[in-house]
């Protein structure tokens, strides 16, 4: 015989509280694993960087970071193209100030990804080309301010 099984209010608001508390942590913990993976990632790209020089003394690097509405359909769609203007080097590990960024939609992490607050890495910190844009799209009610905040270049 199965016994029907009743709840109260204060019941389902504790029972929907835990299950936030528990959702958190998982959240939390597959952060933390994601970073590792990112800080493992980035040993293995330096390793695969040692053929060249790199430096963080880049003058003539420039790097372009553009951004327009794509639609207004809904929300709000925004495409983002970063580009190296540089054209005999090459530039890796870049990362943007770019606040709490989100999107409604997804963004390919190995495009854009924020790692922390005002912290997010473009191509996977992998190089780019002279002249190559990494671009993505992202949704979300208004347009995210991105800067440039740090990059390495080899010549």
């Amino acid at each position: 015989m199965i016994k029907k099984m009743s709840y109260n209010n204060s019941t389902i608001v504790i029972l929907g509280f835990l299950l936030l508390i528990n959702l958190a942590i998982f959240s939390h913990t597959v952060e933390s694993k994601e970073l590792l993976f990112d800080q493992a990632m980035l040993i293995n790209q330096t390793a695969s960087f040692q053929g060249r020089k790199w430096t963080t003394q880049c003058p003539h690097a420039p790097i372009q970071i553009s951004q327009g509405t794509v639609s207004y359909n809904g929300v709000p769609r925004f495409l983002v193209m970063i580009t190296n203007l540089c054209t005999d080097c090459l530039v890796a590990r870049v990362h943007l100030h770019c606040g709490w960024f989100a999107s409604v939609n997804l963004v390919n992490p190995n495009d854009f990804k924020r790692i922390n607050y005002d912290d997010c890495l473009v191509n996977g910190g992998r190089p780019i080309g002279s002249g190559h844009v990494i671009e993505f799209q992202y949704s979300n009610t208004r347009p995210y301010p991105l800067s440039l905040a740090s990059f390495v270049c080899s010549y």
